[in-house]
């Protein structure tokens, strides 16, 4: 095998992880002075709690690879951007093709480090408890940060407890691809329900 050289560790690097600093989600950090929360900060803080949580979980879970799957879940966004629910309609539908070019643009571009493209597929295969753990705790952790801002966000920004609850359909469904996960999904579900001050009272999210 050979050895690795200076110009394949510049272009992992300056071609994604530096550029995945910059990709900024649609998730404002609960924390003084507010700032959008970039794509290696929510990876960290899934690899984070998942390798925390997971030996309280299931003992059988092995907490490398989850901490592999954290790290890599959100590696397409370096090519395709962030998508959450609260994005327009276009945007949204058109997630799955822009990630599946990311997906093959990593694949063709980074031969040299092929650990890369077999983790993201791997947990994109959700085939073991592994990656549906990581799947459904990556759905979680935004409720989380909503919560401890105590819905500002949502005031902020125009969600209503129906669009809430509408958008949040199906993410609520990829929280059960692990049912624990699922179960602390549905706890915070049931925490919104009972503080409608967390959420707008007009709706201008499209």
């Amino acid at each position: 095998m050979q050895e690795p050289i200076l110009d394949d560790l510049e272009q992992l690097m300056t071609g994604l992880a530096f550029p995945f600093y910059r990709i900024e989600r649609d998730v404002v950090l609960p924390i003084e002075p507010r700032k959008y929360e970039t794509d290696v900060e929510h990876s960290w803080s899934v690899a984070f709690l998942a390798c925390s949580l997971a030996p309280e979980i299931d003992t059988k879970l092995n907490v490398g690879k989850i901490a592999q799957f954290a790290i890599v879940h959100d590696l397409v966004e370096v090519f395709a951007g962030d998508t959450s629910p609260w994005h327009d309609k276009q945007t949204r539908e058109s997630k799955e093709e822009r990630e599946e070019k990311a997906l093959k643009h990593i694949e063709e571009r980074y031969t040299r480090f092929p650990w890369i493209i077999q983790t993201i597929k791997e947990y994109e295969s959700r085939a073991s408890n592994e990656a549906k753990f990581v799947w459904a705790l990556d759905k979680v952790i935004v409720l989380i940060l909503r919560h401890l801002d105590k819905g500002k966000y949502y005031v902020e920004n125009g969600v209503t407890k129906e669009l809430f609850d509408t958008r949040l359909a199906a993410h609520r469904k990829k929280a059960h691809a692990h049912p624990k996960i699922g179960e602390y999904y549905d706890q915070l579900l049931e925490i919104f329900d009972k503080h409608p001050e967390y959420f707008s009272k007009n709706q201008t999210k499209s």
